[in-house]
């Protein structure tokens, strides 16, 4: 082997050797925020899902999930059945604390906690009480998010919903 040829094997081997250590930085701050499969923006699929009959279907809904520096925050845009937009958010960690929930009549609060590398398990808590729960599912391949609730909604009536989401 000449000298041209060693040199050209040396730096290939350094190159090959020192790439993965220029990424580290940019796999880890991808990583982190990529942990959580449910970031994203998901939209309701009515044909799958099964909705509770006690109220009409929305016409859509969805849902964006962001990282946060403390886990997720949830912004949730729905459109009722009758035109009427309404909106609701909050931002928790899996650490099954209650953290503050904005444009909800029928919940106050919710304690999140993780059951799995892609599911979760939510309280709803009005008023310091448990009125109900939520599971929440991502699909392995990552396309399809379930979230089934039972819940006494601020009416007096128990809600069971079904909804699934698709991935946009």
């Amino acid at each position: 082997m000449n000298f041209k040829s060693t040199l050209l094997a040396a730096a290939l081997l350094n190159a090959v050797l020192a790439l993965p250590l220029t990424m580290v930085p940019l796999m880890t701050s991808g990583a982190e925020l990529s942990l959580d499969p449910a970031v994203g923006t998901w939209t309701l699929n009515l044909g799958k899902s099964k909705l509770d009959a006690s109220s009409p279907a929305p016409k859509s809904s969805v849902r964006t999930y962001s990282a946060t520096p403390d886990g997720l925050k949830v912004a949730i845009h729905t459109v009722k059945a009758d035109g009427e937009t309404h909106d609701m958010s909050s931002s928790f960690s899996y650490d099954g604390k209650q953290h503050p929930v904005t444009g909800s009549e029928d919940y106050d609060t919710i304690a999140v906690t993780r059951t799995g590398s892609n599911d979760s398990k939510s309280e709803f808590i009005k008023g310091g009480k448990v009125i109900g729960h939520l599971t929440r599912s991502v699909s392995r391949d990552g396309k399809t998010m379930t979230i089934t609730a039972d819940l006494l909604n601020a009416k007096g009536t128990h809600v069971h919903d079904v909804a699934v989401y698709d991935r946009q």
